[in-house]
């Protein structure tokens, strides 16, 4: 189950089609990202495209009759009007249309209707309808999906529904459907997909029921999006935001693709101190192959070093790329002191020593380094993982600045009226059955590998009871699956790269012979902590204007 392989086969194919000569492919704004995610540039140059336009801009630009166009939009409304426009006054000499997902009948005849001048060469459903992040990870750039009620919103729900039955026919799969009990939002979803495989059951005659599609939402462990990130992509989305696999670092726009960085591909999950490690090693490599004899004691020495040395940056290819991002997150966590802020976090999430994590957040609310974002991220961790601790709260929402105060304990409300106790599992921080104890007194005797990756996202506990049969708490809206060879997990509210490190590793580890089901991490889009904390503080404003 490669979802970046697959999506550029399909991409592939639909541009091999329209046969030699040269062409322009023309998308939209949810397709653009499809393509750049799973293409370089340059490769879709190579195929004789050498044109790139939005649907969205089309104006009476000139005529180029002698341009075949790939048409690669998804089937909406908008889409359609313009498709009927362009094909009543065609600007090239042939269309080949390529939708992402079903087109109704009412929209195909407005098609044929319109292409008087009988230019239309092909017109297929394509399904690939989101964005292909990782070969196990799916987005749809979905944010903002919940009103007032966190009953996520109509349009947001369809939009949804197409992408999981894309990527359920993009993977060929016909899934035992599953969602979370306690979720109306899931159930409203998953009954939908389920739906359509039942009414569309010809589209999914050839597809292998070797799956199970479990629909769940956020507010199962709202914990994962408020920690600070150790490992290498999860870090960049957390301190410099990944959007499409690109990060902005130094005002210089980054490429995030392990397709074209083997450097990037082979550290994606490696922690920090990892990371560094293996930059100084391939530019230790270097000094022994050119005589080179310099200390590299620092982050600092390694960019002063690719300055000093532009024939290692021909040679090393993207490794300089990453000396710079290096350096940038090294600079932003002394200048924040996220080392200590994070390790409270952990000891927040996996301690749990009232205590301890009391006094302090106490002493890093009083820092001069903490950041607005750590502030609230250290108080809603603490209301989360000690609900009953309301006079202790009351006293953190007071020895912060005045401005931000008010925003807090609005924010901290939310939130855990969202995804508190109650809503969330009573093992979202461990259980405390006798086995459950045990474990964590084992684990404190042999301490840990590293104090600020200590934590587990829930969806590890979800993908174990998956794998085990035990989904008393995920109802069955379809045939259960021949067999479980596969696990495709859709988080309704986003998913974070913490969960997506997870799930790589538990992959490879898979491709290693140890077994176990394949996974696939999709969601309506991929949060980090500022994102995540949006969602909440919007939600407020709007219900404060509604009251």
């Amino acid at each position: 189950m490669d979802l970046v392989h697959s999506s550029r086969k399909l991409i592939q194919d639909m541009i091999q089609l329209a046969g030699s000569q040269m062409k322009l492919l023309l998308m939209d704004a949810e397709t653009t990202p499809t393509v750049s995610c799973a293409f370089a540039q340059s490769e879709v140059m190579q195929k004789e495209v050498y044109i790139f336009d939005r649907i969205e801009n089309r104006s009476s630009a000139e005529n180029i009759k002698n341009l075949k166009c790939v048409v690669f939009v998804r089937p909406t409304a908008e889409n359609i009007d313009r498709l009927v426009k362009e094909l009543q006054e065609p600007r090239f000499s042939q269309y080949y249309l390529y939708f992402t997902n079903t087109v109704n009948k009412f929209d195909v005849k407005r098609l044929a209707e319109s292409d008087k001048n009988e230019t239309v060469r092909e017109v297929q459903e394509l399904f690939l309808d989101g964005i292909p992040l990782r070969k196990d990870l799916f987005t749809l750039n979905l944010y903002h999906i919940f009103d007032l009620k966190f009953e996520v919103k109509d349009y947001a729900a369809d939009r949804i529904k197409s992408g999981i039955i894309a990527l359920l026919l993009q993977m060929r799969k016909n899934p035992a459907v599953r969602y979370q009990k306690n979720s109306p939002n899931c159930q409203k979803i998953a009954d939908e997909v389920a739906q359509f495989i039942r009414r569309e059951n010809g589209l999914f005659e050839n597809a292998k029921r070797d799956t199970t599609l479990l629909v769940i939402e956020r507010f199962q462990d709202i914990a994962t999006p408020l920690l600070n990130q150790w490992t290498y992509e999860a870090m960049i989305h957390e301190m410099l935001a990944l959007t499409n696999n690109r990060c902005t670092c130094a005002d210089q726009s980054v490429v995030l693709s392990e397709l074209h960085d083997d450097f990037f591909a082979k550290n994606i999950t490696s922690n920090f101190g990892e990371i560094g490690q293996n930059i100084k090693t391939l530019i230790s490599e270097f000094q022994e192959k050119k005589h080179i004899n310099k200390n590299l004691e620092s982050i600092q020495d390694m960019k002063k070093f690719v300055e000093d040395y532009p024939q290692f940056k021909k040679i090393s290819g993207t490794v300089s790329k990453h000396v710079s991002l290096v350096g940038e997150l090294s600079s932003l966590i002394q200048k924040h002191n996220l080392l200590e802020i994070s390790e409270l976090e952990q000891t927040i999430v996996s301690d749990g020593d009232h205590n301890k994590c009391i006094n302090k957040i106490r002493s890093l609310l009083k820092n001069s380094k903490t950041r607005d974002v750590d502030m609230f991220r250290l108080i809603l961790l603490y209301a989360l993982r000690f609900q009953g601790s309301s006079n202790e709260l009351k006293s953190l929402f007071e020895q912060v600045p005045p401005r931000l105060k008010s925003e807090i304990e609005k924010t901290c409300k939310v939130l855990l009226s969202y995804g508190g106790a109650g809503r969330h599992p009573a093992d979202l921080f461990g259980g405390q059955s006798t086995i459950d104890i045990t474990k964590r007194f084992i684990k404190g005797l042999k301490g840990v590998e590293n104090i600020y990756t200590q934590h587990s996202p829930y969806l590890k506990s979800l993908v174990e009871m998956c794998q085990r049969g035990r989904l008393e708490n995920y109802p069955l809206l379809s045939n259960e699956c021949d067999r479980n060879d596969n696990i495709i997990v859709f988080i309704v509210g986003g998913a974070t790269y913490e969960e997506a490190a997870f799930v790589r590793n538990l992959n490879e580890k898979r491709d290693q012979g140890f077994g176990g089901p394949a996974v696939v991490l999709a969601g309506n889009c991929m949060l980090n902590t500022k994102s995540f904390l949006d969602e909440f503080s919007e939600h407020h404003a709007k219900s404060t204007k509604a009251v």
